[in-house]
């Protein structure tokens, strides 16, 4: 549940972000062209979101800077974890294999990650074996989408190629408000801050995301698990960062240095 960060020059940074914007306008191309759900999916370089409606009650917008992130409540997993168990029932075979040895298996994490990361994310730049791995298990993350009604807030620890400076502002331009942020790799994350304690450390911010995307994997209120898988290509908008509390399963309070992000929605066909 944690990623490693690194700079780049202004130059490459740019060059990356002028292919992800022609790769998703082509997937705007695709979407007005005259082809079956399934196969403007496989055409796509990213894959779309499944969410139907979120309900309102269920949403979950991002706590105030001050706020003490607690864990999910144990009817909260008891519901997400439902929601996992009918999501899975509906997955193909092959969707769950692929699925499951992608987060399981270290050495395809990374081996997926680091091709995906190459191409910018772009499913459509892969060797063909390798796009039809990635589409799998897109199909199988938006089988969960199509399930959920409920909004995300989770959790990611982000290794900086440094010590965190002393204040917030003086975190990478990319890390402040305003900046944007795209993600080409899956991404494994949490609901709950705590279950990151192994990882943070002087290099460490923690990423808080509300989105509505992705699948949890956790399980119910009877172990400490709330991992949730986000898809590739998603595109986020920094809020904001500062220094966050949050609470441990034994009550004690923590604290991290806290980057905000806000999921930016893809307009829908």
């Amino acid at each position: 549940m944690s990623k490693q960060g690194e700079y780049r020059s202004r130059h490459t940074y740019d060059d990356r972000a002028d292919e992800r914007r022609s790769a998703r306008g082509l997937d705007r191309t695709v979407e007005d062209g005259a082809y079956t759900r399934a196969r403007k999916d496989l055409e796509r370089a990213y894959p779309r979101s499944a969410v139907k409606e979120v309900n309102e009650r269920k949403r979950r917008p991002l706590p105030i800077p001050d706020a003490i992130r607690l864990p999910p409540s144990s009817r909260q997993r008891k519901a997400r974890s439902v929601a996992k168990h009918q999501a899975q029932s509906n997955l193909s075979r092959i969707g769950y294999r692929e699925t499951h040895r992608l987060i399981t298996d270290a050495q395809t994490w990374v081996g997926v990650g680091d091709a995906l990361t190459e191409v910018g994310g772009d499913a459509q730049l892969l060797p063909v074996e390798a796009r039809a791995q990635v589409q799998r298990i897109d199909r199988a993350i938006q089988t969960a989408e199509r399930g959920n009604d409920r909004g995300h807030v989770v959790y990611c620890a982000v290794s900086l190629p440094h010590e965190l400076p002393e204040q917030p502002q003086n975190l990478p331009s990319t890390l402040q408000e305003g900046a944007r942020i795209e993600f080409d790799r899956f991404t494994m994350t949490t609901h709950a801050i705590h279950e990151l304690d192994e990882v943070i450390g002087d290099q460490e911010v923690v990423f808080e995301m509300e989105t509505t995307r992705g699948m949890y994997l956790g399980r119910s209120d009877s172990v400490d698990d709330t991992a949730h898988l986000l898809p590739r290509g998603l595109q986020w908008d920094v809020v904001g960062a500062h220094e966050g509390r949050y609470q441990r399963p034994d009550g004690s309070l923590a604290r991290c240095r806290i980057v905000q992000l806000r999921e930016i929605a893809e307009e829908q066909p």
